[in-house]
Protein backbone atom coordinates (compact mmCIF):
# COMPACT_ATOMS: atom_id res chain seq x y z
CA UNK A 1 0.00 0.00 0.00
CA UNK A 2 2.97 2.26 -0.44
CA UNK A 3 3.15 5.22 1.92
CA UNK A 4 -0.47 4.88 3.00
CA UNK A 5 -0.86 4.82 6.75
CA UNK A 6 -2.47 1.83 8.45
CA UNK A 7 -4.72 3.24 11.17
CA UNK A 8 -6.67 0.04 11.46
CA UNK A 9 -5.71 -3.61 11.72
CA UNK A 10 -7.67 -6.21 9.80
CA UNK A 11 -7.72 -9.23 12.12
CA UNK A 12 -9.16 -12.40 10.69
CA UNK A 13 -11.28 -14.80 12.69
CA UNK A 14 -10.95 -18.55 12.38
CA UNK A 15 -11.99 -19.94 8.98
CA UNK A 16 -15.73 -19.85 8.37
CA UNK A 17 -17.44 -23.22 8.00
CA UNK A 18 -19.05 -24.60 4.85
CA UNK A 19 -21.26 -22.20 2.96
CA UNK A 20 -20.05 -19.22 4.99
CA UNK A 21 -16.56 -19.77 3.61
CA UNK A 22 -17.94 -19.93 0.06
CA UNK A 23 -19.91 -16.71 0.56
CA UNK A 24 -16.79 -14.97 1.83
CA UNK A 25 -14.80 -16.21 -1.16
CA UNK A 26 -17.37 -14.96 -3.67
CA UNK A 27 -17.67 -11.55 -2.03
CA UNK A 28 -13.94 -11.23 -1.65
CA UNK A 29 -13.58 -11.74 -5.39
CA UNK A 30 -15.91 -8.80 -6.01
CA UNK A 31 -14.07 -6.31 -3.77
CA UNK A 32 -12.77 -4.09 -6.58
CA UNK A 33 -15.99 -4.08 -8.62
CA UNK A 34 -18.63 -3.91 -5.91
CA UNK A 35 -19.08 -0.16 -5.53
CA UNK A 36 -19.44 0.45 -9.26
CA UNK A 37 -22.27 -2.06 -9.67
CA UNK A 38 -24.12 -2.02 -6.33
CA UNK A 39 -26.64 0.72 -7.14
CA UNK A 40 -29.58 -0.99 -5.44
CA UNK A 41 -27.51 -2.08 -2.46
CA UNK A 42 -26.09 1.40 -1.81
CA UNK A 43 -29.46 3.09 -2.25
CA UNK A 44 -30.99 0.67 0.26
CA UNK A 45 -28.18 1.31 2.74
CA UNK A 46 -28.76 5.06 2.58
CA UNK A 47 -32.50 4.54 3.07
CA UNK A 48 -31.80 2.37 6.12
CA UNK A 49 -29.61 5.07 7.62
CA UNK A 50 -32.49 7.53 7.28
CA UNK A 51 -34.67 5.18 9.35
CA UNK A 52 -32.43 5.27 12.43
CA UNK A 53 -34.37 6.64 15.40
CA UNK A 54 -33.44 10.15 16.46
CA UNK A 55 -32.93 9.17 20.09
CA UNK A 56 -29.97 6.89 19.36
CA UNK A 57 -26.68 7.80 21.06
CA UNK A 58 -24.70 4.56 20.85
CA UNK A 59 -21.23 4.34 22.32
CA UNK A 60 -20.35 1.24 20.27
CA UNK A 61 -21.88 0.12 16.98
CA UNK A 62 -21.43 -2.67 14.44
CA UNK A 63 -21.64 -2.28 10.68
CA UNK A 64 -22.41 -5.92 9.88
CA UNK A 65 -21.38 -6.96 6.40
CA UNK A 66 -19.62 -3.65 5.85
CA UNK A 67 -17.98 -4.75 2.60
CA UNK A 68 -15.87 -1.94 1.16
CA UNK A 69 -17.39 0.38 3.81
CA UNK A 70 -19.25 2.68 1.39
CA UNK A 71 -21.40 3.89 4.28
CA UNK A 72 -18.51 4.71 6.61
CA UNK A 73 -18.59 8.48 6.13
CA UNK A 74 -22.38 8.75 6.37
CA UNK A 75 -22.56 6.58 9.47
CA UNK A 76 -19.90 8.64 11.21
CA UNK A 77 -21.54 11.90 10.23
CA UNK A 78 -24.87 10.66 11.60
CA UNK A 79 -23.32 9.40 14.85
CA UNK A 80 -20.04 11.29 15.34
CA UNK A 81 -19.45 10.14 18.93
CA UNK A 82 -19.87 6.43 18.14
CA UNK A 83 -17.03 3.92 17.95
CA UNK A 84 -17.73 1.66 14.95
CA UNK A 85 -16.60 -1.84 14.10
CA UNK A 86 -16.89 -2.63 10.39
CA UNK A 87 -17.27 -6.40 10.22
CA UNK A 88 -17.18 -8.53 7.09
CA UNK A 89 -16.48 -12.16 6.32
CA UNK A 90 -14.47 -11.25 3.19
CA UNK A 91 -11.01 -9.88 4.03
CA UNK A 92 -10.47 -8.47 0.48
CA UNK A 93 -13.56 -6.28 0.97
CA UNK A 94 -12.08 -4.75 4.11
CA UNK A 95 -8.70 -4.37 2.45
CA UNK A 96 -10.42 -2.45 -0.35
CA UNK A 97 -12.08 -0.25 2.27
CA UNK A 98 -8.65 0.53 3.65
CA UNK A 99 -7.22 1.28 0.22
CA UNK A 100 -10.09 3.70 -0.36
CA UNK A 101 -9.34 5.50 2.89
CA UNK A 102 -12.59 4.58 4.61
CA UNK A 103 -11.12 3.12 7.80
CA UNK A 104 -9.96 5.20 10.73
CA UNK A 105 -9.59 5.16 14.49
CA UNK A 106 -13.37 5.49 14.96
CA UNK A 107 -14.32 3.05 12.20
CA UNK A 108 -12.15 -0.03 12.61
CA UNK A 109 -12.37 -3.25 10.64
CA UNK A 110 -12.56 -6.85 11.73
CA UNK A 111 -12.85 -9.90 9.48
CA UNK A 112 -15.22 -12.44 10.99
CA UNK A 113 -18.33 -14.54 10.43
CA UNK A 114 -21.47 -12.80 11.67
CA UNK A 115 -22.73 -16.10 13.08
CA UNK A 116 -19.63 -16.34 15.31
CA UNK A 117 -18.87 -12.80 16.41
CA UNK A 118 -15.49 -12.32 18.17
CA UNK A 119 -17.13 -10.03 20.71
CA UNK A 120 -18.13 -10.22 24.33
CA UNK A 121 -21.69 -10.27 25.60
CA UNK A 122 -23.84 -7.16 25.77
CA UNK A 123 -21.39 -4.54 24.55
CA UNK A 124 -22.97 -3.22 21.32
CA UNK A 125 -25.55 -0.43 21.35
CA UNK A 126 -26.38 -0.38 17.62
CA UNK A 127 -26.23 -3.07 14.95
CA UNK A 128 -26.56 -1.78 11.38
CA UNK A 129 -26.65 -4.16 8.41
CA UNK A 130 -27.73 -3.63 4.81
CA UNK A 131 -27.76 -6.32 2.10
CA UNK A 132 -25.52 -8.70 4.03
CA UNK A 133 -27.44 -10.97 6.38
CA UNK A 134 -29.58 -12.59 3.66
CA UNK A 135 -26.79 -15.16 3.35
CA UNK A 136 -27.61 -16.45 6.84
CA UNK A 137 -30.00 -19.33 6.38
CA UNK A 138 -30.72 -20.13 10.04
CA UNK A 139 -32.50 -17.05 11.36
CA UNK A 140 -33.04 -18.20 14.98
CA UNK A 141 -29.31 -18.89 15.38
CA UNK A 142 -28.42 -15.54 13.82
CA UNK A 143 -30.89 -13.71 16.05
CA UNK A 144 -29.45 -15.44 19.11
CA UNK A 145 -25.90 -14.38 18.25
CA UNK A 146 -26.81 -10.75 17.57
CA UNK A 147 -28.86 -10.69 20.76
CA UNK A 148 -25.87 -12.03 22.69
CA UNK A 149 -23.65 -9.07 21.76
CA UNK A 150 -26.41 -6.43 22.00
CA UNK A 151 -26.63 -4.24 25.09
CA UNK A 152 -29.93 -3.65 26.89
CA UNK A 153 -31.82 -0.97 24.95
CA UNK A 154 -29.80 -1.63 21.79
CA UNK A 155 -31.19 -1.04 18.30
CA UNK A 156 -30.88 -3.21 15.19
CA UNK A 157 -31.31 -1.61 11.76
CA UNK A 158 -31.61 -4.31 9.12
CA UNK A 159 -32.11 -4.28 5.34
CA UNK A 160 -32.28 -7.51 3.32
CA UNK A 161 -33.63 -8.69 -0.02
CA UNK A 162 -36.71 -10.81 0.65
CA UNK A 163 -38.99 -13.24 -1.20
CA UNK A 164 -39.62 -12.10 -4.78
CA UNK A 165 -36.05 -10.90 -5.34
CA UNK A 166 -34.58 -12.09 -8.68
CA UNK A 167 -37.92 -13.72 -9.41
CA UNK A 168 -37.56 -13.41 -13.19
CA UNK A 169 -34.24 -15.26 -13.10
CA UNK A 170 -35.64 -17.91 -10.77
CA UNK A 171 -38.73 -18.49 -12.94
CA UNK A 172 -36.73 -18.61 -16.15
CA UNK A 173 -34.39 -21.25 -14.77
CA UNK A 174 -37.40 -23.22 -13.46
CA UNK A 175 -38.58 -23.55 -17.05
CA UNK A 176 -35.22 -25.04 -18.00
CA UNK A 177 -34.44 -27.52 -15.19
CA UNK A 178 -35.14 -28.39 -11.57
CA UNK A 179 -31.76 -27.44 -10.11
CA UNK A 180 -31.35 -24.42 -7.78
CA UNK A 181 -29.83 -21.45 -9.61
CA UNK A 182 -31.14 -18.64 -7.39
CA UNK A 183 -31.09 -18.62 -3.60
CA UNK A 184 -34.28 -18.76 -1.58
CA UNK A 185 -35.00 -15.61 0.36
CA UNK A 186 -36.87 -15.30 3.64
CA UNK A 187 -39.94 -13.11 3.98
CA UNK A 188 -39.77 -9.90 5.97
CA UNK A 189 -42.16 -11.54 8.41
CA UNK A 190 -39.66 -14.40 8.88
CA UNK A 191 -36.96 -11.90 9.83
CA UNK A 192 -39.20 -10.02 12.20
CA UNK A 193 -40.46 -13.19 13.87
CA UNK A 194 -36.95 -14.51 14.50
CA UNK A 195 -35.88 -11.38 16.34
CA UNK A 196 -39.15 -10.91 18.21
CA UNK A 197 -38.75 -14.48 19.47
CA UNK A 198 -35.25 -13.52 20.65
CA UNK A 199 -36.65 -10.67 22.73
CA UNK A 200 -36.63 -7.68 20.37
CA UNK A 201 -39.63 -5.49 19.51
CA UNK A 202 -40.39 -3.81 16.20
CA UNK A 203 -39.96 -0.08 15.78
CA UNK A 204 -40.27 0.03 11.97
CA UNK A 205 -41.07 -2.56 9.30
CA UNK A 206 -41.14 -1.57 5.63
CA UNK A 207 -40.94 -3.34 2.27
CA UNK A 208 -40.73 -1.99 -1.25
CA UNK A 209 -39.83 -3.07 -4.78
CA UNK A 210 -37.08 -1.90 -7.11
CA UNK A 211 -36.85 -3.03 -10.73
CA UNK A 212 -33.77 -2.71 -12.91
CA UNK A 213 -33.47 -3.50 -16.62
CA UNK A 214 -30.57 -5.00 -18.54
CA UNK A 215 -29.82 -5.59 -22.20
CA UNK A 216 -29.35 -9.35 -21.84
CA UNK A 217 -28.81 -12.15 -19.35
CA UNK A 218 -25.03 -11.82 -19.66
CA UNK A 219 -25.30 -8.28 -18.30
CA UNK A 220 -27.44 -9.54 -15.40
CA UNK A 221 -24.91 -12.25 -14.63
CA UNK A 222 -22.12 -9.68 -14.78
CA UNK A 223 -23.90 -7.48 -12.24
CA UNK A 224 -24.38 -10.41 -9.86
CA UNK A 225 -20.74 -11.42 -10.13
CA UNK A 226 -19.48 -7.85 -9.76
CA UNK A 227 -21.39 -7.53 -6.47
CA UNK A 228 -20.53 -11.02 -5.21
CA UNK A 229 -24.18 -12.07 -5.27
CA UNK A 230 -23.77 -15.11 -7.52
CA UNK A 231 -23.17 -17.74 -4.84
CA UNK A 232 -25.98 -20.31 -4.67
CA UNK A 233 -26.51 -22.61 -1.69
CA UNK A 234 -26.79 -26.22 -2.88
CA UNK A 235 -27.28 -29.39 -0.86
CA UNK A 236 -25.23 -31.33 -3.43
CA UNK A 237 -22.47 -30.33 -5.86
CA UNK A 238 -23.73 -29.48 -9.31
CA UNK A 239 -21.94 -30.02 -12.58
CA UNK A 240 -21.81 -27.69 -15.52
CA UNK A 241 -25.12 -26.51 -16.89
CA UNK A 242 -25.73 -28.03 -20.30
CA UNK A 243 -26.01 -25.82 -23.37
CA UNK A 244 -29.57 -26.95 -24.03
CA UNK A 245 -30.73 -26.01 -20.51
CA UNK A 246 -28.91 -22.70 -20.67
CA UNK A 247 -30.58 -21.88 -23.98
CA UNK A 248 -33.95 -22.85 -22.53
CA UNK A 249 -33.40 -20.41 -19.65
CA UNK A 250 -32.35 -17.63 -22.05
CA UNK A 251 -35.42 -18.23 -24.18
CA UNK A 252 -37.66 -18.18 -21.12
CA UNK A 253 -36.14 -14.92 -19.86
CA UNK A 254 -36.66 -13.31 -23.28
CA UNK A 255 -40.42 -13.77 -22.89
CA UNK A 256 -40.20 -11.38 -19.94
CA UNK A 257 -38.48 -8.59 -21.89
CA UNK A 258 -40.10 -5.16 -21.72
CA UNK A 259 -39.46 -1.98 -23.68
CA UNK A 260 -36.78 -1.10 -21.09
CA UNK A 261 -35.01 -4.47 -21.35
CA UNK A 262 -34.85 -7.65 -19.28
CA UNK A 263 -36.26 -6.93 -15.80
CA UNK A 264 -34.52 -7.73 -12.52
CA UNK A 265 -36.78 -7.29 -9.50
CA UNK A 266 -35.59 -6.64 -5.97
CA UNK A 267 -37.98 -6.94 -3.04
CA UNK A 268 -36.35 -5.05 -0.21
CA UNK A 269 -37.30 -5.38 3.45
CA UNK A 270 -36.23 -3.05 6.23
CA UNK A 271 -36.59 -3.47 9.97
CA UNK A 272 -35.63 -1.31 12.92
CA UNK A 273 -35.84 -3.36 16.10
CA UNK A 274 -35.15 -2.45 19.71
CA UNK A 275 -34.20 -4.40 22.81
CA UNK A 276 -36.05 -3.61 26.01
Amino acid sequence: MGSMSRPTALPAASPAPGDSHAVGRHFGGAARTYDAHADVQLSAARALLALLPGDLHPARALDLGAGTAPMARRLQERLPQTQWLALDIALPMLQEAQIRGRLNERYAAVCADVTRLPLGDGGIDLLYSSFALQWCQQLPELAAELTRVAAPGAALALCVPVVGTLQELRDSWAEADNAPHVNRFHTLQDWEAAFVAAGWYTDTAHQWQVQQHYSDVRAISGMLRATGAHHVFRSQPQGLTGRRRLQAMLTAYETRRTAEGLPVTWQIGQLVLRRP
